[in-house]
């Protein structure tokens, strides 16, 4: 199959696999986020240190969010021409 030529049910499985991966990392970041407020807390931590949980989930998620971000258009694409 050449690569303009996508299955649109293929692409929109794609999509909402990655829009589900999306939602549970947003959890994984909010649940870090909690643990990270209350070990800051705890030892007395300066608030830089939850800018760092969020930066590196950031770059560790950032290839999920390109994905979406990709399906996302590909799909708005595909309803578009239908």
């Amino acid at each position: 199959m050449a690569a303009t030529e996508e299955d649109p049910a293929e692409v929109e499985r794609a999509y909402r696999r990655a829009l589900f991966k999306l939602i549970i990392h947003l959890g994984y970041v909010f649940l870090l986020c909690i643990g990270a407020f209350a070990i800051r807390k705890a030892f007395g931590l300066p608030p830089a240190f939850l800018t760092i949980v969020l930066v590196l989930a950031l770059v560790l998620f950032s290839p999920e969010i390109f994905r979406f971000m990709v399906l996302r258009a590909k799909v708005q694409r595909i309803r578009a021409r239908d």
